[in-house]
Protein backbone atom coordinates (compact mmCIF):
# COMPACT_ATOMS: atom_id res chain seq x y z
CA UNK A 1 0.00 0.00 0.00
CA UNK A 2 1.31 3.39 -0.95
CA UNK A 3 1.40 6.27 1.32
CA UNK A 4 0.44 9.08 1.03
CA UNK A 5 2.16 12.76 0.13
CA UNK A 6 1.79 13.56 3.30
CA UNK A 7 3.65 10.65 4.57
CA UNK A 8 6.10 11.01 1.53
CA UNK A 9 7.23 14.16 2.64
CA UNK A 10 7.85 12.74 6.26
CA UNK A 11 10.05 10.00 5.17
CA UNK A 12 13.01 12.96 5.43
CA UNK A 13 11.46 14.30 8.33
CA UNK A 14 13.04 14.89 11.74
CA UNK A 15 11.18 14.06 14.68
CA UNK A 16 9.80 16.48 17.61
CA UNK A 17 9.95 15.35 20.88
CA UNK A 18 8.27 17.32 24.22
CA UNK A 19 10.72 17.40 26.69
CA UNK A 20 8.82 18.64 30.00
CA UNK A 21 10.62 21.28 32.33
CA UNK A 22 10.63 22.37 35.58
CA UNK A 23 9.83 25.67 37.15
CA UNK A 24 12.20 27.52 39.10
CA UNK A 25 12.09 30.96 41.53
CA UNK A 26 14.85 33.29 40.63
CA UNK A 27 15.71 37.09 41.28
CA UNK A 28 18.00 39.91 39.37
CA UNK A 29 21.76 39.12 39.90
CA UNK A 30 21.83 43.33 39.84
CA UNK A 31 18.72 44.29 41.63
CA UNK A 32 17.73 41.58 43.74
CA UNK A 33 14.23 42.22 42.39
CA UNK A 34 12.23 39.20 42.15
CA UNK A 35 11.65 38.02 38.59
CA UNK A 36 9.27 35.48 38.59
CA UNK A 37 9.64 31.98 38.45
CA UNK A 38 11.79 30.19 35.25
CA UNK A 39 11.01 27.53 33.07
CA UNK A 40 13.87 25.57 32.68
CA UNK A 41 15.24 21.78 31.56
CA UNK A 42 18.74 20.63 31.83
CA UNK A 43 20.43 21.01 28.74
CA UNK A 44 21.16 17.54 28.66
CA UNK A 45 17.93 16.56 27.53
CA UNK A 46 17.80 18.82 24.55
CA UNK A 47 21.21 17.76 23.43
CA UNK A 48 20.53 14.21 24.21
CA UNK A 49 17.78 14.57 21.27
CA UNK A 50 18.88 16.64 19.05
CA UNK A 51 22.37 13.84 19.07
CA UNK A 52 19.88 11.26 18.83
CA UNK A 53 18.34 12.77 14.80
CA UNK A 54 15.07 14.53 16.69
CA UNK A 55 13.85 18.32 16.97
CA UNK A 56 13.28 18.98 21.45
CA UNK A 57 10.65 21.21 22.16
CA UNK A 58 10.21 22.12 25.76
CA UNK A 59 7.06 21.77 27.40
CA UNK A 60 6.48 23.76 29.97
CA UNK A 61 4.26 23.43 33.00
CA UNK A 62 2.32 26.17 33.35
CA UNK A 63 0.10 25.43 30.53
CA UNK A 64 -3.64 24.51 32.20
CA UNK A 65 -3.60 20.50 31.72
CA UNK A 66 -6.51 21.03 29.23
CA UNK A 67 -4.32 22.52 26.97
CA UNK A 68 -1.95 19.28 27.00
CA UNK A 69 -4.13 18.53 24.21
CA UNK A 70 -2.92 21.03 22.08
CA UNK A 71 0.44 20.77 22.59
CA UNK A 72 0.35 17.16 21.90
CA UNK A 73 -0.50 17.92 18.02
CA UNK A 74 2.95 19.54 17.43
CA UNK A 75 5.36 16.68 18.90
CA UNK A 76 5.90 12.43 17.80
CA UNK A 77 7.70 11.51 21.05
CA UNK A 78 7.29 12.49 25.04
CA UNK A 79 10.62 12.82 27.31
CA UNK A 80 9.39 13.08 30.56
CA UNK A 81 12.13 15.01 32.45
CA UNK A 82 13.79 14.09 36.15
CA UNK A 83 12.61 16.90 39.08
CA UNK A 84 10.82 17.63 42.22
CA UNK A 85 9.34 14.81 44.14
CA UNK A 86 5.72 13.74 42.30
CA UNK A 87 2.80 14.35 45.74
CA UNK A 88 1.53 11.15 46.80
CA UNK A 89 -1.99 12.12 46.19
CA UNK A 90 -1.66 10.56 42.80
CA UNK A 91 -0.99 7.43 44.13
CA UNK A 92 -3.24 7.96 46.85
CA UNK A 93 -1.21 8.60 50.21
CA UNK A 94 -0.42 11.08 52.58
CA UNK A 95 2.93 12.47 52.76
CA UNK A 96 5.11 10.54 54.79
CA UNK A 97 8.53 11.49 56.48
CA UNK A 98 10.82 12.10 53.99
CA UNK A 99 9.09 13.49 51.17
CA UNK A 100 10.84 16.46 49.90
CA UNK A 101 9.35 19.47 47.75
CA UNK A 102 6.59 19.31 45.35
CA UNK A 103 5.45 21.20 42.29
CA UNK A 104 1.63 21.29 42.41
CA UNK A 105 1.44 22.59 38.34
CA UNK A 106 4.14 20.24 36.81
CA UNK A 107 2.20 17.27 38.11
CA UNK A 108 -1.28 18.31 37.00
CA UNK A 109 0.42 19.06 33.94
CA UNK A 110 2.48 15.95 33.50
CA UNK A 111 -0.13 13.75 34.57
CA UNK A 112 -2.57 14.81 31.44
CA UNK A 113 0.07 14.97 28.83
CA UNK A 114 1.09 11.87 29.60
CA UNK A 115 -2.53 9.88 29.72
CA UNK A 116 -3.53 12.10 26.61
CA UNK A 117 -0.16 11.09 24.95
CA UNK A 118 -0.52 7.30 26.12
CA UNK A 119 -4.15 7.34 24.46
CA UNK A 120 -2.91 8.85 21.14
CA UNK A 121 -0.01 6.00 20.82
CA UNK A 122 3.14 8.82 20.92
CA UNK A 123 6.32 7.34 22.26
CA UNK A 124 7.17 7.93 25.84
CA UNK A 125 10.57 8.31 27.59
CA UNK A 126 10.68 8.86 31.37
CA UNK A 127 13.34 9.59 32.87
CA UNK A 128 14.33 9.24 36.98
CA UNK A 129 10.70 11.64 38.23
CA UNK A 130 9.93 10.50 34.71
CA UNK A 131 9.70 7.05 35.20
CA UNK A 132 7.96 7.60 38.83
CA UNK A 133 5.26 9.69 36.87
CA UNK A 134 4.63 6.60 34.25
CA UNK A 135 4.27 4.08 37.74
CA UNK A 136 1.59 6.55 39.33
CA UNK A 137 -0.30 7.62 36.29
CA UNK A 138 -0.79 3.64 35.38
CA UNK A 139 -2.03 2.69 39.04
CA UNK A 140 1.30 1.95 40.40
CA UNK A 141 2.82 3.59 44.21
CA UNK A 142 6.04 5.12 44.68
CA UNK A 143 8.18 4.96 48.19
CA UNK A 144 8.46 8.61 48.95
CA UNK A 145 11.79 8.59 50.59
CA UNK A 146 13.92 5.08 50.23
CA UNK A 147 16.49 5.55 52.97
CA UNK A 148 13.92 6.02 55.63
CA UNK A 149 11.21 3.57 53.89
CA UNK A 150 13.07 1.01 52.90
CA UNK A 151 16.08 0.77 55.65
CA UNK A 152 20.01 0.88 55.69
CA UNK A 153 20.68 -1.70 53.47
CA UNK A 154 20.05 -0.16 50.40
CA UNK A 155 23.01 2.19 48.04
CA UNK A 156 23.37 4.86 48.28
CA UNK A 157 21.18 6.36 45.22
CA UNK A 158 22.27 9.74 46.06
CA UNK A 159 25.65 10.16 44.46
CA UNK A 160 27.97 13.52 45.35
CA UNK A 161 30.49 12.64 42.47
CA UNK A 162 30.32 14.18 38.77
CA UNK A 163 26.75 13.36 36.69
CA UNK A 164 28.54 11.37 34.14
CA UNK A 165 30.29 8.99 36.83
CA UNK A 166 28.38 5.62 37.77
CA UNK A 167 27.28 5.35 41.48
CA UNK A 168 26.49 1.37 40.87
CA UNK A 169 25.48 -1.12 38.67
CA UNK A 170 21.86 -2.78 37.27
CA UNK A 171 20.83 -5.96 35.87
CA UNK A 172 18.64 -5.96 33.15
CA UNK A 173 16.20 -8.60 32.44
CA UNK A 174 17.84 -10.11 28.89
CA UNK A 175 14.75 -10.98 27.14
CA UNK A 176 13.68 -6.83 27.48
CA UNK A 177 13.10 -4.52 24.79
CA UNK A 178 15.87 -2.58 27.08
CA UNK A 179 18.11 -5.10 26.87
CA UNK A 180 17.64 -4.39 22.87
CA UNK A 181 18.75 -1.13 23.10
CA UNK A 182 21.53 -0.67 25.45
CA UNK A 183 23.15 -4.53 24.58
CA UNK A 184 24.34 -5.13 27.81
CA UNK A 185 22.91 -7.29 31.11
CA UNK A 186 24.88 -5.43 33.22
CA UNK A 187 25.20 -1.45 33.32
CA UNK A 188 27.08 0.92 35.16
CA UNK A 189 24.85 3.68 36.31
CA UNK A 190 24.34 7.28 38.05
CA UNK A 191 22.04 8.05 40.91
CA UNK A 192 19.81 10.91 41.83
CA UNK A 193 17.20 10.19 43.32
CA UNK A 194 15.47 9.04 47.09
CA UNK A 195 11.80 7.97 45.12
CA UNK A 196 11.54 4.72 43.64
CA UNK A 197 8.64 2.40 42.69
CA UNK A 198 6.99 0.45 45.07
CA UNK A 199 3.81 -1.09 44.06
CA UNK A 200 4.53 -1.46 39.42
CA UNK A 201 1.38 -0.32 37.85
CA UNK A 202 -0.44 -2.80 35.45
CA UNK A 203 0.73 -2.66 31.94
CA UNK A 204 4.02 -2.33 33.01
CA UNK A 205 6.76 -5.19 33.37
CA UNK A 206 10.54 -4.68 35.65
CA UNK A 207 13.67 -4.86 33.15
CA UNK A 208 16.03 -4.29 35.54
CA UNK A 209 17.45 -3.55 39.26
CA UNK A 210 20.30 -2.60 41.60
CA UNK A 211 21.59 -4.84 43.60
CA UNK A 212 19.66 -3.40 46.29
CA UNK A 213 16.83 -4.88 44.92
CA UNK A 214 15.11 -1.05 43.63
CA UNK A 215 13.54 -1.10 40.42
CA UNK A 216 15.56 0.50 37.64
CA UNK A 217 13.78 0.68 34.89
CA UNK A 218 10.17 -0.39 33.55
CA UNK A 219 8.50 -0.80 29.94
CA UNK A 220 5.01 -1.28 28.32
CA UNK A 221 3.98 -4.99 28.52
CA UNK A 222 2.82 -4.48 24.90
CA UNK A 223 5.65 -3.13 22.82
CA UNK A 224 3.65 -3.71 19.73
CA UNK A 225 0.81 -0.94 20.99
CA UNK A 226 2.78 1.22 23.24
CA UNK A 227 6.86 2.36 22.83
CA UNK A 228 7.23 3.33 26.95
CA UNK A 229 10.35 2.94 28.75
CA UNK A 230 11.34 4.21 32.38
CA UNK A 231 14.64 4.33 33.81
CA UNK A 232 15.44 5.58 37.00
CA UNK A 233 19.39 6.82 36.15
CA UNK A 234 20.11 9.94 34.37
CA UNK A 235 21.00 8.65 31.30
CA UNK A 236 21.17 11.99 29.63
CA UNK A 237 24.01 12.60 32.16
CA UNK A 238 25.85 9.71 31.02
CA UNK A 239 25.69 9.71 26.86
CA UNK A 240 29.26 10.28 26.56
CA UNK A 241 30.58 7.43 29.10
CA UNK A 242 28.52 4.49 27.35
CA UNK A 243 26.67 3.96 24.26
CA UNK A 244 24.03 1.78 26.15
CA UNK A 245 22.86 5.48 27.69
CA UNK A 246 23.02 6.99 24.16
CA UNK A 247 21.15 4.25 22.79
CA UNK A 248 18.01 5.10 24.42
CA UNK A 249 17.62 8.39 22.71
CA UNK A 250 18.28 7.23 19.78
CA UNK A 251 15.54 4.50 20.44
CA UNK A 252 12.99 6.97 21.52
CA UNK A 253 13.82 9.43 18.82
CA UNK A 254 13.10 6.34 16.13
CA UNK A 255 10.16 5.66 17.42
CA UNK A 256 8.63 8.90 17.39
CA UNK A 257 9.73 8.84 13.28
CA UNK A 258 7.84 5.83 13.13
CA UNK A 259 4.77 6.93 14.72
CA UNK A 260 4.78 10.65 12.87
CA UNK A 261 4.92 8.39 9.86
CA UNK A 262 1.96 6.10 10.99
CA UNK A 263 0.00 9.21 11.94
CA UNK A 264 1.06 10.76 8.46
CA UNK A 265 -0.09 7.81 6.27
CA UNK A 266 -3.66 7.26 8.27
Amino acid sequence: MRLSRAADQKIGWTPVVGVTASLKGDAGSATHQPLGRLVQTDLDYVEGVINAGGVPMILPPVVEPRMAEVLLDGIDGLLLSGGSDLAPDYYGEECAPGLDVTNPERDAFEIALLRLALRRGIPVLGICRGMQVLNAALGGTLYQDLPSQLGKDILNHWQETPKWQPAHEIEVLCDSHLAEITRCQHVKVNSYHHQGIKELAGGLAVTARSSDGVIEAVECNDFSEQWLIGVQWHAEMMREVGIEHKNLFKAHVCAAKRHALRRAAA
